[in-house]
């Protein structure tokens, strides 16, 4: 009788401990399922988060390009200062509308940008635009990617034109190919300003749409 009260005692004794460890298991199943939930939750809550900000963001950038007013041909003044104003340009990504002025100097580039190189205004060949990279004229440039558009106005004919960003690219002063007249007898333009430090330029080039 001894030995069986002391066996019934022992077999007792290890399904209490088995018993133990399975709830110790599926406690720390549930944690860990608890766990991955919230890291799941925790991640969609993330994305969700980014996605409307992202949205936010993309909104912000419509509203903004909206809100540059049409440019009215008549109102576009016929001098600043000592230069002659050939026409507008808008850059709605940018936020940006600058008149071109008729001469690159010292002078004309503390005013606007100008008229670098190139045919008149909105006309066959490689019109050439340059400005400074300061804050109210291009020194958001960079920004722009291939595929943004811009458009000119023209003073003297009231023509809108469009162009597209095709290429993008760095060169040194002395390097001058992004000058080049050969354009298929399409209208383009090259919008060129500096690089941070001065060292180099930064040239758009772009196609009439």
């Amino acid at each position: 009788m001894e030995k069986q009260a002391k066996d019934e005692y022992i077999k007792s004794k290890r399904k209490a401990i088995v018993t133990k460890r399975k709830i110790v298991f599926f406690l720390v199943v549930a944690i860990i399922l608890l766990f991955v939930i919230s890291v799941v939750i925790g991640i969609k809550l993330f994305t969700k988060n980014n996605d409307n900000n992202n949205e936010n963001m993309e909104n912000e950038h419509i509203s903004q390009e909206v809100k540059l007013p049409e440019i009215v041909p008549e109102e576009i003044p016929d001098r600043m200062e000592n230069f002659e104003v050939l026409g507008v340009i808008s850059i709605d990504k940018l936020g940006l509308q600058k008149n071109i002025l008729d001469k690159t100097n010292d002078s004309s580039l503390s005013l606007s940008v100008t008229k670098f190189y190139g045919p008149s205004i909105n006309e066959k060949g490689n019109f050439c635009i340059t400005g400074h990279n300061y804050k109210d004229i291009f020194a958001n440039l960079d920004d722009l990617e291939l595929g943004d558009t811009f458009y000119i106005v023209d003073k003297k004919n009231s023509e809108k034109v469009i162009y597209k960003i095709y290429d993008k690219y760095t060169v040194n002063p002395n390097e001058l190919e992004c000058l080049n007249q050969e354009t298929d007898g399409k209208r383009e333009v090259t919008l060129i300003t500096c690089n941070p430090g001065g060292l180099t330029r930064l040239i758009l080039k772009a196609k009439e749409i």
